[in-house]
């Protein structure tokens, strides 16, 4: 008998209301998977010698049913058919959605996509499941917990067991080994051996996959609380050189690899483009690598063009930085280089100090962000559009339009990112008339038989 106690779970009402519904028509209703593992391990809690529980919040999203999709739909005034080749139909309760899903047997499987015939019990459902942990299933109508698989023994004792034959399981869908690492280094389960030397015989399979699936698992793994666990995983296991092959040659470097990893830790768990960036701040010496290995990186998990940009930036960025001991004027001048990326370029300084233990340099990156904060807080003109003077301004002084407007605003704005005070029209008018001046009188002092030279004035005709 499972050890399991179902009078602690907590699901939410819609949930509740939508498996009574399908029992109500004569149909079971199942909760299963991550939902039944997150809540046995809350209620288990964690050994004496973990000090810091990993207790996720279970999401009670998915129930498993003997009703095919059309009685789904038939019973719920409000669907969405999400899957239905796979069986897939969600339900509507007011703002939230559960995904009902028929009971399944794969019939067919090429290790990245599987053809599904439904089934009629729980417990065919149950075993084409991957992990012992996750094929567990709870009928809320008559409280009866099914765990064939024995997933709450294994739980308990802290250990990861595929269902049934490791190398099938595998075989099936190559995303369970990097499943595996994730819920092995979530919960800090030791792999169970057979397991184990499964997951290392198939990682090979991971090339097929598609790279929206492992980008998916990744994030997944960022959004732990302490991800480096998962990613250790993929070192050892030899994952990364299929779909992180930037990262080969930190992890080859145990030292570099250690401090990346803690450095992703400890960087905000929310932000998932500071914790990648963190992993890539150590892959290269010079700004250019960092970038290079960063847009490479998130171009192959076709990461959305936002999200590659930010982490690319903040790569290339990380170094050189700035310090409490710089001026205001350079505080200025470094606010204007990296823009609206300030903060997460904090962020991840900080998480890189927390990593190494660097207190002291914890101390000096807060008394800089508080002195950066209190210049930016101050609104100073930080870039062309809060520069007093435009473009049509050195038009009307008889400028030509060109590349040449554009460079006299830019040396215009570094003069008053020195001094904001200088920030006014009339006062920027008159330095660009002067500008214009010494262009014009370098031009007209050039020999009549001598070539004309890009000198970067206003009045030069590049």
């Amino acid at each position: 008998m499972s050890a399991i106690d179902p009078g602690r779970f907590s699901p939410p009402p819609g949930f509740s209301r939508t498996a009574e519904r399908l029992e109500a028509a004569g149909f079971e209703a199942w909760a299963v998977g991550g939902a039944i593992r997150d809540a046995y391990v809350r209620q288990i809690g964690r050994p004496a010698d973990l000090p810091d529980p990993v207790e996720p919040e279970p999401n009670w999203e998915d129930l498993t049913t003997d009703a095919r999709p059309d009685d789904v739909m038939r019973l719920f005034p409000r669907t969405v058919p999400v899957g239905l080749s796979h069986g897939t139909v969600k339900v509507l309760d007011g703002d939230d959605g559960y995904e009902v899903t028929t009971f399944r047997r794969d019939v067919e499987t090429d290790g990245r996509h599987a053809r599904v015939a439904f089934a009629d019990s729980i417990g065919e459902d149950l075993g084409r499941r991957d992990f012992t942990a996750n094929a567990i299933a709870w009928r809320p109508a008559s409280g009866e917990v099914r765990d064939e698989w024995g997933g709450a023994e294994d739980m308990e004792d802290g250990i990861l067991r595929a269902v049934g034959d490791p190398d099938a399981r595998f075989r099936e869908d190559y995303l369970r080994i990097l499943r595996g690492f994730r819920f092995a280094g979530r919960f800090e389960w030791a792999v169970e051996a057979r397991t184990d030397e499964a997951m290392r015989e198939a990682v090979g399979g991971l090339s097929g996959l598609s790279a929206e699936r492992v980008r998916e698992e990744l994030l997944k793994v960022m959004a732990d609380p302490k991800p480096s666990a998962a990613l250790d995983l993929y070192a050892a296991c030899g994952a990364l050189g299929h779909w992180y092959p930037e990262l080969r040659g930190l992890a080859a470097d145990g030292d570099a690899w250690r401090s990346a990893l803690g450095a992703v830790d400890a960087a905000p768990a929310q932000a998932a483009n500071v914790r990648v960036a963190s992993l890539l701040v150590s892959a290269s010496d010079t700004p250019e690598g960092r970038a290079e290995a960063a847009e490479s990186l998130l171009s192959r998990l076709k990461c959305s063009n936002a999200d590659r940009r930010c982490v690319t930036r903040l790569a290339r960025l990380y170094l050189p930085f700035v310090g409490a001991m710089d001026s205001a004027a350079e505080h200025r001048r470094w606010l204007a280089s990296v823009g609206d990326a300030w903060q997460d370029l904090f962020a991840l300084h900080f998480a890189v100090a927390r990593a190494a233990g660097e207190t002291r340099a914890e101390r000096y990156l807060e008394a800089t962000r508080e002195r950066v904060r209190e210049e930016r807080d101050g609104d100073p003109p930080l870039d062309l559009a809060s520069l007093a003077l435009k473009g049509d301004d050195l038009l009307a002084l008889g400028m030509s339009p060109g590349p040449l407007v554009r460079m006299l605003l830019e040396e215009l704005l570094e003069q008053v990112i020195e001094d904001p005070g200088r920030n006014e029209h009339e006062s920027l008018l008159e330095e660009a008339r002067r500008q214009i001046e010494i262009g014009s009188l370098a031009e007209a002092s050039r020999p009549l038989d001598a070539p004309a030279a890009g000198n970067g004035l206003p009045g030069s005709d590049d």
